[in-house]
């Protein structure tokens, strides 16, 4: 059975896509403060977006983590043909409630055509091919780099975008280290010296810097950087709400709602990372037991992994 923190990881992520439901896609940070009394409880969508989904119900990049969660090996590590065929199944499934955006559609045409799996990708600097790792952590791996191989394998398979396998790389380190002890801020920046990075800008980590430690708002500070679910938004705008609340992972989550716009990616991304470092998003009162979902990932996370 995974250790603690491994299903902290994997429940945090998932939660904070299921908590992103309500607002996600709505760039208006007026009208999200004035229809969302509070973004810590499980909220129906109020965007065109998610037609047949309610409170607790994940928005189509958890649907797609639960994909990879249910695709995992029993015996560990990760399959991409496995992954590929359920995913592909997933979305030929007529009673799939679950929004199909570019990056699907373009993957789709190109497995249609007859494009290999390691090539089928679409073109997207959507992160959000990168958020669906946190549930990589319901098998237990040998190594790091084992961890990253297969984090960069899942998100290439829809997002060959460099940056966006390059962001998911990043992310499944910085996670790996905080769980094994590492601060969050100490990790961010140790896996962005000791790594080469090709395709993720240096300028990047430096506005999330300096945004985190400036005095706007977060609000204000998330809307300077971008709002959407293209990288060169979304990538600075994550690393500025670890940097500002290193250690109050609750806060972080309800900062990253109000800001709007592609909150759900980020927000899946953010999960991951803060449960690595403690479960204060698990075990916030309802967000575990108000999960749709809640039953089965009980179920995947009890199961007993292989060592990858």
């Amino acid at each position: 059975m995974n250790n603690h923190k491994d299903n902290n990881i994997v429940t945090s992520s998932l939660i904070a896509d299921a908590l992103s439901l309500g607002s996600h896609w709505i760039y208006s940070q007026n009208e999200i403060a004035e229809t969302f009394a509070s973004v810590r409880e499980y909220l129906d969508p109020k965007s065109p977006y998610h037609p047949g989904k309610k409170g607790g119900d994940f928005t189509h990049y958890g649907d797609q983590a639960m994909v990879l969660l249910r695709s995992l090996p029993e015996e560990g590590g990760f399959d991409l043909e496995t992954f590929a065929r359920d995913w592909v199944a997933f979305w030929h499934d007529p009673e799939t409630p679950s929004y199909m955006d570019g990056a699907t559609r373009e993957t789709l045409e190109n497995l249609r055509a007859g494009v290999a799996l390691e090539s089928a990708s679409s073109s997207s600097n959507d992160i959000a091919g990168a958020s669906r790792l946190g549930v990589l952590f319901a098998r237990e791996w040998s190594s790091e780099d084992a961890l990253v191989r297969a984090a960069r394998a899942q998100t290439a398979f829809t997002h060959g975008d460099p940056a966006v396998v390059e962001a998911a790389e990043y992310f499944a380190r910085v996670t790996f280290r905080v769980r094994e002890g590492e601060s969050i801020p100490t990790a961010l920046r140790k896996v962005a010296e000791e790594q080469t990075w090709e395709a993720i800008p240096r300028s990047w980590f430096e506005a999330a810097q300096l945004s985190a430690r400036s005095e706007k708002d977060d609000r204000e500070a998330a809307r300077e950087q971008g709002l959407t679910c293209h990288i060169p938004d979304a990538f600075p705008v994550i690393l500025h709400f670890l940097l500002r609340y290193p250690e109050d992972s609750v806060a972080a989550l309800e900062a990253n709602l109000r800001a709007g716009g592609d909150n759900a990616s980020r927000g899946m991304i953010l999960g991951m990372v803060y449960g690595a470092q403690s479960d204060a998003i698990a075990a916030y009162p309802g967000w575990a037991d108000g999960l749709s979902a809640r039953d089965e990932i009980e179920s995947i996370l009890n199961r007993t992994p292989a060592h990858v």
